[in-house]
């Protein structure tokens, strides 16, 4: 059972969709294909990145639970497919995009649902940019592990964060060592949260 309150999508939505297994080390979309269905996460992990021509990498984002993939071609035609890789064993709801587009047109709610949903992702996206230019290590790493824990796991490789917040991995490896010192983490398998109030608290922090 997948508890998909939080998400908040619409009840006609949800019943459209089929379910889909990744394992982890596949792919979602591939590169030079064109986009045919839309994907909601309704569990696991995975990051979308892009590979450059220099060899350097970046990485844009990391998707979870409630997350969608492949939604801006619902409004917009996506030439380039982004590098994509399932961190964990995932589970989705699978949607045809043609019908995704045709009930937008059709249905008020469910059009509104997708432009607030792109709009806030890509304000968190900015905010995200801003914050990682103007906050300390410590502030930006204990948000990024609340937001991306699974049920008080937190599991997502040091290489992947520490391009993503980027930083070098030494400097990374030496806060996550001073959270477990601390008691907010212990390392097991990845990491288990054992303090998340401290961990919010810095979090929320103004350093």
């Amino acid at each position: 059972m997948f508890d998909l309150s939080i998400c908040k999508i619409p009840n006609r939505l949800l019943n459209l969709g089929t379910k889909k297994f990744f394992p982890k080390g596949s792919s979602i979309y591939k590169i030079n294909e064109s986009i045919t269905h839309c994907y909601l996460i309704l569990s696991g992990m995975l990051k979308i990145y892009i590979d450059h021509e220099n060899g350097r990498r970046s990485i844009l984002d990391f998707a979870g639970k409630c997350d969608w993939l492949g939604e801006l071609s619902l409004f917009c035609v996506e030439t380039d497919i982004k590098e994509n890789k399932v961190l964990d064993d995932t589970i989705c709801l699978k949607f045809d995009i043609n019908n995704l587009r045709q009930i937008c047109k059709e249905n008020a709610e469910i059009s509104y649902y997708f432009a607030t949903y792109t709009s806030n992702k890509l304000l968190m996206r900015s905010y995200r940019m801003s914050e990682y230019m103007n906050y300390s290590l410590e502030k930006r790493l204990a948000s990024f592990i609340l937001k991306y824990q699974n049920a008080g796991k937190y599991n997502i490789p040091h290489t992947d964060v520490s391009e993503y917040i980027n930083i070098s991995y030494r400097h990374l490896l030496f806060v996550i060592k001073k959270f477990c010192e601390d008691g907010l983490l212990k390392k097991e398998k990845g990491y288990i949260i054992t303090d998340f109030e401290k961990l919010e608290e810095i979090s929320n922090s103004l350093k």
